[in-house]
This record gives C-alpha cells, sequence and structure tokens, in this order.
C-alpha cells in the first residue's frame, strides 16, 4: 500500500453547490480516470476542462487515429491524455482492469454501450464487484455477495438551499427491499461524501399513509423503522413521503403531517425508475437546475452518462465521482482500499 497523499485543506460542512464541490477538489491531487471508447467531443471537452482544473489525468482506451483526429479537432493539447490504442469491444474490459489493479481511480463510460460497460464491471472473475458482509448488516438477502449498483443523480436548484440527491433513475428496473436497501446504502455513502455526516432521507410515494393499493408505501414505511433501529448508520429516514412535503417544511405544516426532514431533505428515494427520471429531467430541463451523477455499488465510481448530457453536467459528474473516490480510500470498507489513499491534513 502507498502512502498516503495529503491534502492541503479540511472540509468545512456540507457541500451545497457544485461550485463548493469544485473548490474542495482543487486541495486535492489529479487522480486518474479510465475512459472506455472516449470518441466523443463532449466527453473530451469534459475530460479536458476537468484535467486544466487539476482534478484529472485522463487514460483513454480507445482507438488512438480516431482520438487524435477529434482532440486536433477540438485544438486539445494531446499531452494532456494518455492514450492506449484498444480495438471496440475490448474497451470496457481492459478499463475495468485498469481500475482494478488501482493504476485508475475511477471508471468512466465514453461511447461504450452501457450495456457492455456493466457486464465488464459486473464480471465476478474481473470485474468490480464490491463484496459485502451481509450477515454483520442483517440482510434477507444474504446469498447476494456483491452490493447491488445504482445510479445517483444530484441536483443543485436555486430554488432549494442543498444538493438534492435523488436514487435510482437509471439502473434499477425493479427494485424490491433488498435493492432499495443497496440504493439507500450508495446514496448515503455519496451525501457523506459530499460531507452531509447524517443525510435526511425521504422514502417518497404519493401518499403518507401506508396503502396495500400501493405497495411503495410499505416499502417505505420498512426503511424508516430499519432506519430507526440503526440498519443505515446516522441518517433520518421518513416514509412514506409525499414529495412536497420532502420539498417544504409548509407542507407538512399544511397536510398536518410532522416531520423532521421537511424542507431539509438530502436524499430522495424515488418510489420507482420512471418517476424518479422524471423529476430529475423535470428539474434539469424546467427548473433551470444544475446536475450531475454517478453509479455507485461498485469498487470504484462510475461516470455513467446520457448522451443529451451537456459538458457542463458531464464535468459535474466527474466531480462527483472524485469526492466518492476521496470518501471510498478514507473509508475503505465502502470502497475499493486497494486505490492510492488520499488524506486531508
Amino acid at each position: 500500500m502507498s502512502k498516503p497523499i495529503r491534502s492541503t485543506s479540511r472540509q468545512t460542512g456540507p457541500a451545497t453547490s457544485f461550485e463548493l464541490l469544485y473548490q474542495r477538489l482543487e486541495k486535492i491531487p489529479p487522480l486518474t480516470i479510465a475512459v472506455s471508447a472516449p470518441e466523443d467531443e463532449t466527453v473530451l471537452a469534459a475530460l479536458a476542462e476537468a484535467a486544466a482544473r487539476g482534478w484529472i489525468l485522463p487514460f483513454l482506451i480507445g482507438e488512438r487515429e480516431k482520438l487524435e483526429l477529434l482532440l486536433a479537432r477540438l485544438e486539445l493539447n494531446l499531452d494532456t491524455f494518455t492514450i492506449e490504442d484498444t480495438q471496440p469491444g475490448l474497451t470496457a474490459m481492459r478499463a475495468v482492469e485498469l481500475v482494478r489493479s488501482g493504476e485508475a481511480h475511477l471508471l468512466m463510460k465514453g461511447k461504450t454501450p452501457t450495456a457492455e460497460l456493466l457486464r465488464a464491471v459486473l464480471n465476478r472473475e474481473s470485474g468490480l464487484l464490491r463484496p459485502v458482509d451481509r450477515v454483520s448488516e442483517a440482510e434477507d438477502n444474504a446469498f447476494a455477495s456483491a452490493r447491488i449498483l445504482s445510479h445517483v443523480a444530484v441536483v443543485e436548484s436555486t430554488r432549494y438551499p442543498r444538493l438534492m440527491l435523488f436514487t435510482d433513475g437509471g439502473v434499477n428496473i425493479e427494485q424490491p427491499l433488498p435493492v432499495l436497501r443497496d440504493m439507500l446504502h450508495n446514496a448515503l455513502e455519496l451525501s457523506r461524501a459530499l460531507d452531509t455526516l447524517a443525510p435526511n432521507v425521504a422514502a417518497l410515494a404519493l401518499v403518507e399513509n401506508v396503502t396495500e393499493k400501493l405497495p411503495e408505501t410499505r416499502l417505505a414505511q420498512t426503511l424508516a423503522q430499519e432506519a430507526d433501529q440503526g440498519r443505515f448508520g446516522r441518517c433520518v429516514v421518513e416514509g412514506p413521503l409525499a414529495l412536497d412535503v420532502a420539498l417544504s417544511a409548509d407542507s407538512a405544516d399544511g397536510k398536518d403531517i410532522p416531520s423532521k426532514i421537511a424542507g431539509r431533505t438530502d436524499i430522495f428515494l424515488g418510489p420507482n425508475i420512471t418517476a424518479t427520471n422524471f423529476m430529475v429531467k423535470a428539474l434539469m430541463s424546467l427548473g433551470e437546475a444544475k446536475g450531475g451523477g454517478v453509479v455507485l455499488g461498485a469498487a470504484a465510481p462510475i461516470v455513467l452518462l446520457s448522451r443529451s448530457d451537456t459538458p457542463d453536467t458531464r464535468l459535474n459528474s466527474i466531480a462527483l465521482a472524485l469526492a466518492a473516490v476521496l470518501h471510498y480510500n478514507q473509508h475503505p470498507d465502502f470502497g475499493n482500499s486497494r486505490q492510492t489513499r488520499l488524506e486531508f491534513e
């Protein structure tokens, strides 16, 4: 294990905006990001911006000739990038191998199909599965030895006083209780990586009362009860909770709903993948919000973006993944303990 690389500053409270997160990343040494098939102008532009800020060392796994032509067209400095000439179809496996060996700290999807990248990540022999002691977590799915992957979207709005974490609107189509538990674990870890040490979580549903006609209300109630018993560490989980109550203390008062987290929710655990996806897209498209996202649950964070994401969204996503890497290294049980250790003085 290499010696810790020390930063020059301590955190000063929760990161309530992407700008604050950017400022904190200026305090760390650059980390290597392995990018699978990055032959895309917006991907390369975001990587160049992150490298110019001193955050990353981009390691491109793809077709050298195409990459060099793209970099020249974009007038980007070739010396900023390490390029490994790799045939299409092999880039995902090679990128995962670099992260698995510790040569890279995090993984990013370029033009590689999502299914192909996730197959490489989830390979039991050569992937980035993260072992979990289900017995110590009192899980009833003890047969599942690896943490389930889930997507966490992070949204910043001028009309809300903190970053909002939404999960899972991108990976898990079916979300039974064991999957929800892992989704919550992953979102809590990202929130803590952003220095919210005891996050507030709303397990969302259409209504606040439990009804068998809406199965998600029962699941939300169960998660809240398990959180009260300490299953998820330091956090407050309330549910079922409607979105308006999670966002506004006035809404909670108007509906006579006692809530410790109304208007102060950090994590919004959606009732299903579609609803969560729609919430985030509505905020980003119509609410003039800023956003980014990262896939957690593997041994290293994964930047997995939509083709429609803007360069700013891609840059925000890289920043979130770097925050997660810092948390991985300060808390080895969270991520891959083989990673280079990073510490704040």
